[in-house]
């Protein structure tokens, strides 16, 4: 088994979460498709219309650190950088490999656990409004980004930025 995930560390804007990182969720890519049946048809199609919907990155951690609690914003312009740092593994043959995955985004909610006496508990945090996402897998590079600023992406099989659709419709980047 190649590209193994097994470890994890999570940077908000400069903060290392180490110490209380209990988990995360990378943003994942889907597709936004408008549902079709042609007339007289008999089977429904999901067309995709080329976007994706908005992405989010989730992650928890254990305590209510100031540092972090303190990014929440409500405008574009107070959006933070997140990074996440993984350890890939490739189980075969031993080989580690390291990935990072940028976020520029804006923390817009954190659900608080329930206080049950004793016990670690901490906070739910939630990032949308991602206008900038990287994935980078050492040896192989790039593998996808989106840029909501410049309309541009490259794909997770190869590159497919929008160059072409950018220059019709006059988007500089």
């Amino acid at each position: 088994m190649e590209f193994v995930r097994k470890a994890g560390n999570l940077y908000c804007e400069g903060v290392n979460t180490w110490l209380s990182l209990a988990s995360y969720k990378l943003p994942s890519p889907k597709a936004i498709t408008e549902e079709h049946l042609p007339g007289g048809g008999i089977m429904k199609l999901d067309v995709p219309i080329g976007a994706i919907e908005a992405p989010k990155l989730q992650f928890n951690l254990k305590g209510a650190p100031p540092a972090v609690l303190g990014q929440f914003g409500l405008s574009l312009g107070e959006s933070k950088l997140y990074t996440i740092y993984e350890l890939m593994v490739d189980e075969l043959d031993g080989t580690k490999r390291e990935r990072i995955v940028t976020v520029r985004g804006l923390f817009q909610e954190a659900d608080a656990d329930e206080m049950k006496g004793r016990g670690l508990n901490g906070y739910a945090y939630h990032v949308g409004s991602i206008t900038d996402f990287e994935d980078v897998i050492e040896g192989y590079g790039i593998i996808a980004a989106f840029r909501f600023k410049t309309n541009t992406r490259l794909g997770y099989l190869g590159s497919a930025s929008s160059d072409a659709e950018n220059r019709i419709l006059r988007i500089a980047g």
